[in-house]
């Protein structure tokens, strides 16, 4: 094998190959020496010329005596060659006995070079050179066996050097391995732990190791925010004052935000600069006490302009009081002239709260004093009396205002000697209204400007509870000047939700079971009193048939959400209803009560016709009645019993059709029944005028 392939010591051939030539190596049949020496001459003419050196490895004698007999390789072919040419002039006398003389040379040579010739055949073993070569097999082994037993010595001493050496590598990169996963678990578990990083204070309170939670508790039993809190009293002219708080303003840390500050310390995101402070902290203690703070000066500037607007209410707007039990005029020196400083103020209470002051008063006022215009006071004191008044925007009643007369020269010569932002008192003569709070709230609502009372006989429980439940929907309701009333938007839909209960009602000419039965008839009875109350009636709608409570033409049907009941106050004064069911259960009453300012009252004017099916009647003759039309109309009379009359409303009631009696037709009509047009026709009867109402007295208070 050529050493330039050769990546491993020579020695390694005899180790590794020997065995396998031994073995696999055919046995090649005895041929004789010249037929052998071509051949063998030619493989090894084709080996490189050049072997690299293994500077290492130590070359034996066998090694060298085997190089030797491949460089002479090159010169035998060589020769060969020669010879091949000069056959004719050479002697063969001379060739034989130089051959002659070589014999026992060219068959030891051959003998070794047949041993580490590889193979020439295609798939047999390889052969290397034997590195005892050239000499006897007991002295080659001979020769060979110090060496190779030194060899194998200083082998194995390297040998064991590499293993020792990897092992301690192997060791070193355990260790740095299992230090790095230490590192890691160490940094996760510090970054993840609910606990404060060790060595950590909060001033002179040490909170290391505790939680949030903990060091909360820790806070509060040490009184954390009493010691750095409290509050600043601010005081300014005319009795005013106001306090900051040290902890709204920013003065102080307060104990969540101290907690917040221990815990947050060594827990941010990057873990292993976490586990460095966890280093740190456990070397030296740290204070996450602050101790710089920064102002919130809106804070303290909200509360600055609270008090200055209450020194300016106190000494500005009104420029006196009167009071009415002493019959004085009271007022203070300087009202109305003098003002502070806002920012000096704020400026004087931050610097305050970082030097941890409790007290500071303010006393600079600013602006020019000027006597007031005694004389036009008087004049406009000197004035009538206002009576109280109800303000129906507000629902409320605005009290009544004394009149005064005032002496100027007496308030002027009091004014002179009192003292800034002293009080003077100066006496006045009084004059009372005439109509007070308490006279307004016994006038308003006093009288009953429309009533009207329906039976409840014959009506179930349910609908006697839903009678109930609609007339509190509005009870003791005030209804201002303009405002509407709307029956659905007030009473609301009707379902098992909201409180109703099933009960008999009107589903166009059928009688059914719904939510709700009965508070039509709620609805009806508002709509008469609100006739008799003279409003302005906006939407009505009769029922489909007629009821039973009331004569036609006076019901007001209502059907959620569009058929609905709506009037409007179009008094000067405001109304309030009155909605009940009286105990028994029998009767619903409702009452308009307002301001009868000029003793006016109404009368309601009804009547009705009959109806009938208008085909019947022309297309055969025959009168056959439907139902019912029905009108009514208001009659207004003033307080000398002058009246004039309104306009009217009309009404139609359909008859159930079991009620309706048709006759019989011709045979050879085609039409089997009535058309149902029902228009109504002109009136039958002359409407009867109702009674006057009965005057009631007004409700208890």
């Amino acid at each position: 094998m050529s050493n330039e392939n050769r990546d491993y010591p020579a020695w390694l051939d005899e180790e590794l190959f020997s065995s396998l030539n031994d073995a696999s190596a055919p046995e090649e049949p005895a041929v004789p020496a010249a037929e052998s020496e071509a051949p063998k001459k030619k493989k090894k003419a084709k080996a490189p010329a050049e072997e690299p050196e293994t500077k290492k490895s130590p070359k034996k004698k066998s090694d060298k005596s085997s190089d030797k007999a491949g460089e002479d390789k090159p010169k035998a072919k060589k020769s060969d060659k020669g010879s091949g040419k000069a056959d004719g002039k050479k002697s063969k006398a001379k060739k034989g006995d130089k051959a002659a003389a070589d014999e026992p040379k060219k068959k030891k040579k051959k003998a070794v070079e047949g041993e580490a010739a590889p193979a020439s055949a295609e798939g047999a073993a390889p052969v290397f050179p034997d590195p005892n070569a050239g000499l006897l097999p007991e002295e080659g082994q001979a020769a060979e066996a110090p060496k190779k037993e030194k060899k194998e010595k200083k082998d194995k001493k390297s040998g064991k050097a590499a293993r020792g050496l990897l092992i301690g590598l192997l060791g070193v990169f355990a260790l740095v391995l299992l230090a790095c996963i230490g590192v890691v678990v160490c940094a996760y578990l510090v970054s993840n732990s609910d606990t404060n990083m060790p060595n950590v204070c909060l001033g002179e309170l040490n909170v290391g190791g505790l939680t949030q939670e903990e060091t909360l508790q820790a806070l509060a039993d040490a009184g954390w925010e009493e010691a750095r809190g409290g509050k600043l009293t601010v005081s300014l002219p005319v009795d005013v004052s106001f306090e900051l708080d040290y902890l709204r303003a920013g003065a102080c840390q307060s104990a969540e935000e101290a907690a917040e500050a221990a815990f947050s310390y060594g827990h941010g995101e990057d873990k292993f600069e976490n586990l460095k402070t966890y280093v740190r902290c456990m070397m030296n203690p740290v204070d996450l006490s602050r101790t710089e703070f920064v102002i919130d000066r809106a804070y303290v500037s909200e509360a600055v302009d609270k008090a200055v607007a209450e020194f300016e209410e106190r000494t500005d707007g009104k420029e006196y009081t009167i009071n009415e039990e002493d019959s004085t005029l009271e007022f203070v020196k300087g009202v109305g002239q003098l003002s502070l400083d806002r920012d000096a103020i704020c400026d004087m209470a931050c610097k305050a709260l970082l030097n941890g002051e409790h007290e500071i008063e303010w006393s600079e006022i600013t602006g020019e004093l000027r006597m007031p215009d005694f004389a036009a006071l008087a004049e406009e004191l000197a004035r009538e009396a206002v009576n109280a008044r109800y303000d129906p925007e507000t629902d409320e009643f605005i009290p009544e205002s004394k009149g005064a007369a005032l002496d100027a020269e007496t308030a002027q010569k009091l004014w002179e000697k009192a003292e800034l932002l002293e009080k003077v008192v100066v006496p006045i003569t009084l004059i009372e209204p005439e109509i007070t709070v308490e006279n307004l709230k016994e006038v308003l609502f006093h009288d009953k400007l429309g009533t009207c009372t329906t039976p409840l006989w014959g009506s179930t429980a349910n609908r006697i509870s839903n009678v109930r439940l609609a007339c509190s929907r509005f009870n003791d309701m005030v209804l201002q000047p303009g405002e509407s009333f709307s029956y659905n938007e007030v009473v609301g839909e009707r379902t098992p939700e909201a409180g109703f209960k099933i009960a008999p009602t009107y589903s166009g000419t059928a009688h059914i079971d719904g939510y709700g039965g009965g508070i039509c008839q709620v609805s009806s009875t508002l709509y008469n009193a609100v006739q008799y109350a003279n409003l302005k009636v906006n939407e009505r709608v009769c029922h489909t048939m007629l009821v039973g409570y009331l004569a036609a033409g006076l019901d007001a049907t209502v059907d959620w959400p569009d058929t609905n009941f709506v009037f409007t106050n179009d008094r000067d004064y405001p109304i309030k209803l009155k909605a009940s069911v009286d105990d028994s259960g029998h009767y619903v009453t409702i009452e308009v009560w307002g301001t009868n300012v000029d003793g006016s009252y109404v009368e309601i004017m009804h009547g009705e016709w009959p109806a009938y099916d208008e085909e019947y009647r022309d297309k055969y003759g025959l009168n056959v009645q439907v139902g019912v039309g029905a009108w009514n109309y208001r009659r207004v009379f003033d307080a000398d019993g002058n009246y004039t009359d309104g306009p009217k409303v009309y009404s139609y009631y359909h008859f159930p059709d079991e009620d309706i009696k048709w006759p019989a037709i011709p045979d050879d009509d085609e039409d089997d029944g009535p058309s149902g047009n029902t228009n109504p026709p002109t009136p039958t009867n002359t409407p009867t005028p109702t009674n006057t109402p009965t005057p009631t007295d007004p409700p208890a208070p």
